[in-house]
């Protein structure tokens, strides 16, 4: 919805307008604009258009805001500013806003393309107009683009013909996908040692994966960043996204329980963000057994993932992330804004299982991790008949340890884990005082609803049906008053 804001002249010269959608702050200390104690002289003139060159944006430490700054304009009465997504113009972040100074703070968000225009008002007071025209300035969030690739690509095709670099490894690489456009996966594409980020040029519009083969699938010796992406897995036996078969980095070599083990270590996030991801009849993340990886971070955010799993599944007995078998682990898992639902026949035992080892046997600084503590977090997420008959969750090694961190935040898991999300979700480890739960829904298929004590010991469980709209059909709008009213569940099915 638009809205135009307009602000007066103060002393004090700071004007404030929060929102859902916009912070604004516009100040005029030091802008010469108080007639008590400046006057520039200029009357009877046209006054000049700011250069776009002087406009400066600066970000603010958390990457939250920014602040965007001009020079003073003599004989000004003020500026006239607005601020847009331009893949979303319709919302303004400052909405053709009346300023009275010399800079304003806005929100700012990763990957948008904005558009700034600012039109110099003539002070009526001194009879000086307003400028011929605005000034127009563009910029971006986005990080550089490394590469451009064209619609219509085979990515697997693409990438054999347009190697990564060897003197790029080490760098975080960005390639570009044309938003709207489609393209495919037709077998196993291996980013190796590299670093890659693979993304919609556009948020609004994502393009479209088709794996198109039965051994369609990503993978990765390095961190990998997916964002503003269509994937569609439907013709691939294989996983979404696995840690390489063949290592392509050199691993640590750590001594535990009386033998040496190499131990891969991936310190680059692996971050899937704002991705629809359907058809996944395989491990969503795995180790693909080799011995051992580990990953720093791991993010899944914003995601709405269709789970089709079949009987014949080779994640039948592990889990959609799993790292068992390679006997390694996640430092930080977090799901958060995100769905997950199987209408697949196969059950898949564990939602996640880690390995054997933890933070025990890296935190030695000879091993060149440091690691000292773990953290599994869900945070606002809505998981549909997954792992119903399973057990949600295991982790050897961290499981129980006072190192190990768990969250487990506004949550609606229904069908999911007949033995006990919240039981599963700490691996049966009771009085876990480094757990946090809140506002949970644990819901049976029957409509009866799990009792999460000992485990979950908050007394903020949810014991009512949130009243999903079409489930079956992938539509998990919700309509019950408590979970509404709290916030519960992924943010996409809050009406």
């Amino acid at each position: 919805m638009k809205k135009n804001h307009f602000f007066t002249y103060s002393k004090m010269c700071v004007f404030a307008l929060t929102g859902a959608s916009t912070l604004f702050l516009a100040s005029c200390a030091k802008d010469g604009y108080d007639d008590e104690s400046f006057d520039s002289g200029v009357s009877n003139t046209q006054v000049s258009a700011i250069a776009v060159d002087d406009i400066t944006i600066a970000t603010s430490a958390d990457g939250k805001t920014q602040t965007i700054s001009w020079p003073v304009v003599m004989g000004a009465g003020g500026y006239r500013v607005s601020l847009v997504d331009v893949g979303n113009p319709e919302e303004p972040i400052i909405g053709d806003s009346l300023v009275d100074g010399c800079s304003v703070t806005a929100k700012r968000e990763e990957d948008v393309n904005y558009k700034l225009t600012i039109l110099t008002l003539g002070n009526k007071s001194k009879n000086n107009t307003d400028a011929s025209e605005a000034v127009v300035k563009e910029f971006s969030t986005f990080t550089p683009t490394y590469m451009t690739i064209p619609a219509g690509s085979d990515l697997k095709e693409w990438f054999a013909a347009n190697p990564i670099p060897a003197d790029k490894v080490g760098e975080n690489l960005n390639y570009d996908l044309e938003g709207g456009a489609d393209y495919k996966l037709s077998g196993l594409l291996d980013f190796g040692a590299n670093s890659v980020t693979l993304r919609s040029n556009s948020k609004s519009t994502f393009a479209k994966i088709t794996f198109t083969d039965a051994t369609s699938e990503l993978s990765t010796s390095a961190g990998i960043v997916l964002k503003y992406l269509d994937f569609d897995c439907s013709a691939s036996s294989a996983a979404f996204l696995s840690l390489s078969r063949t290592p392509a980095i050199e691993p640590v070599v750590v001594n535990a329980w009386g033998a040496d083990y190499n131990f891969y270590r991936v310190k680059d996030n692996i971050t899937i963000m704002s991705c629809n991801i359907s058809g996944v009849n395989s491990y969503f993340l795995w180790d693909n057994q080799v011995q051992v990886w580990y990953a720093d971070n791991v993010l899944i955010d914003n995601c709405l993932v269709h789970l089709t799993t079949p009987k014949d599944s080779k994640a039948i007995s592990g889990g959609y992330f799993w790292t068992n078998k390679g006997s390694g682990f996640f430092r930080n898992l977090t799901f958060t804004n995100s769905t997950f639902y199987n209408t697949g026949e196969g059950d898949v035992k564990y939602f996640v299982q880690y390995g054997g080892f933890g933070n025990d046997q890296v935190k030695d600084p000879d091993t060149q991790f440091g690691w000292t503590d773990n953290t599994i977090t869900y945070d606002n997420c809505t998981f549909y008949h997954v792992c119903s008959s399973g057990q949600w969750g295991n982790y050897n090694g961290v499981a129980g340890k006072k190192t190990s961190y768990w969250n487990l935040l506004d949550c609606i898991f229904y069908d999911c884990s007949s033995s006990g999300v919240a039981r599963r979700f700490l691996a049966g480890k009771q009085n876990q005082a480094t757990a946090v739960f809140a506002n949970n829904t644990y819901m049976k298929k029957d409509g009866t609803f799990d009792n999460p004590d000992p485990y979950d010991k908050s007394g903020t469980d949810i014991k009512e049906d949130p009243q999903f709209k079409d489930p079956e059909n992938g539509d998990f709008t919700i309509s019950n008053a408590t979970h509404v009213a709290l916030g519960v569940g992924d943010p996409r099915w809050l009406p």
